[in-house]
């Protein structure tokens, strides 16, 4: 991305008040004016258009070197959120006490700041902060040159293997939560391909330790993590409950920490759900729903990821009970903030939202607005390598398949379900699957419908858990549809 574009993204993403603080913050400076003026006019614009800057600023200095202008303006920019969120996230205060130690370090005010070494170390062991220990304890042995008698101790030695080595297992499990992440990405439900990899990752000796020889909070957190939604995609009910029920009471337990990180609390709330949303929607799951609204974000991306799940799990739950009139009018609402909610950017988010808008309009008999999510969905998915998600893929395009049947076009339906086949083949779907894939393409093949629906049918009544990576409702709402 350009500079050009950078800037423009940046003051794009600021909120109502980050916005006031900067008004505030660059009346105090000599040139303010200049730049709060160009500010203001990139903040006008939808689309970034320097000719348009040139003309408008063109009695401005400034604009001679115009390049060196919006470079002081990303920064003018960055040093006002540095002092807006200044206490809104500890990391901050913390990067910002280290600043001040330095400096006061460097000028020889060595009282002064090892007084604040002393306030930035009591906040870093409050909130588990071993990276930021260590650099703490650095300046701590700097600066009790000058201002002690006694030289570094054999206890602050053992004081810094001990956070070394707290930081080491917080980064090693931090490595096991990629590999998840990496394991997950291709589909989030158990396949032949992930199986293997879930197994050997939760077999890992650090996910063997017990949780009281887990070095740290943060540490913890990735622990149960892994083991919570590894399990969930194993298939064990058992251990996946009690390991987000732990990391749940873990949060609950420790307030400051989500405090700080809210998000990850509303993550594991999250976490929960699907559970919930995979036992049949038992009454816990409104419990815990209610518990979401109550979740107070700080920053934008945060609150647009957020808003994103409680979307889908409202909408979910609505497609569920078969609530209509709840469907379209959280479909209508998602639409209108997803088109305008410009922090989105995960692949993996987009393919969910647009999917499930796919499937609400699929079920509410809105034949265009079905295929347009449809086709946006599977613009994202990598026909190529036919991997990402292709849950979501193979799901969309059998949305397709349908309402090209149901439209008489069967030379597109045929077209949809080699492509089906094909992926489910690459990534080895399961055996019920892959039958109602043949079935499909079978009942296209000799165009009889109603022997094709009765496999189909039957397939799903025998063994509907069987469904590892298809959506089933796609199937059941087409055989609703069919008053069947």
């Amino acid at each position: 991305m350009k500079s050009n574009e950078l800037l423009h993204e940046l003051i794009h993403s600021l909120t109502k008040s980050e916005k006031r603080y900067f008004s505030v913050f660059t009346s105090t400076h000599k040139e303010g004016n200049n730049y709060k003026a160009l500010f203001d006019a990139i903040q006008s614009q939808k689309e970034y258009s320097e000719k348009e800057l040139l003309e408008k600023f063109k009695k401005e200095d400034f604009v001679r070197q115009f390049s060196v202008a919006k470079n002081y303006l990303i920064n003018l920019i960055l040093r006002s959120l540095s002092g807006y969120h200044q206490k809104s996230k500890k990391t901050i205060e913390l990067n910002n006490s280290l600043s001040e130690i330095e400096i006061l370090y460097w000028k020889g005010l060595y009282k002064l700041a090892l007084k604040k070494v002393n306030q930035a170390k009591k906040i870093a062991q409050k909130y588990d902060m071993s990276s930021y220990i260590l650099l703490i304890n650095y300046w701590e042995r700097k600066i009790e040159e000058f201002v002690s008698d006694k030289m570094v101790n054999e206890k602050a030695m053992e004081e810094t293997e001990l956070y070394l080595n707290s930081y080491n297992q917080q980064m090693k499990m931090n490595l096991l939560v990629k590999e998840l992440e990496n394991t997950t990405q291709l589909s989030i439900k158990r396949t032949d391909l992930n199986l293997e990899s879930l197994k050997k990752l939760l077999s890992h000796d650090l996910l063997k330790l017990d949780e009281s020889k887990l070095h740290n909070f943060h540490t913890h957190v990735d622990y149960l993590h892994i083991k919570g939604v590894g399990y969930g995609i194993l298939g064990d009910k058992d251990k996946e409950f009690e390991s987000k029920m732990k990391l749940l009471e873990l949060m609950e337990e420790n307030p400051h920490h989500t405090k700080e990180n809210p998000l990850q609390y509303a993550q594991t709330l999250y976490s929960i759900l699907v559970y919930y949303l995979k036992q049949g929607y038992p009454k816990e799951y409104l419990e815990y729903r209610a518990k979401m609204d109550e979740v107070d974000l700080k920053f934008h991306h945060a609150i647009v990821s957020y808003q994103g799940r409680k979307f889908i799990l409202e909408l979910g739950y609505y497609l569920h009970t078969r609530d209509n009139k709840k469907v379209r009018e959280i479909a209508v609402e998602i639409e209108d903030w997803y088109t305008s909610a410009s922090g989105i950017k995960s692949m993996r988010v987009k393919m969910i939202i647009e999917f499930n808008l796919a499937l609400s309009y699929f079920l509410l008999n809105n034949t265009k607005k079905s295929l347009q999510w449809c086709n946006n969905s599977i613009l994202l998915f990598d026909m190529k390598a036919q991997k990402f998600r292709h849950d979501l893929a193979i799901s969309s395009l059998m949305i397709q398949l349908f309402i090209y049947v149901d439209l008489g076009h069967n030379d597109l339906a045929m077209k949809n379900i080699e492509t089906i086949l094909s992926i489910a083949n690459k990534n080895k779907y399961g055996e019920v699957e892959i039958l109602i894939f043949k079935a499909i393409k079978e009942m296209l093949k000799i165009g009889n419908l109603s022997e094709g629906i009765k496999i189909i049918k039957k397939l799903i009544e025998n063994d509907e858990a069987a469904f590892i990576n298809l959506d089933v409702d796609v199937i059941i709402f087409w055989l609703e549809k069919k008053g069947l």
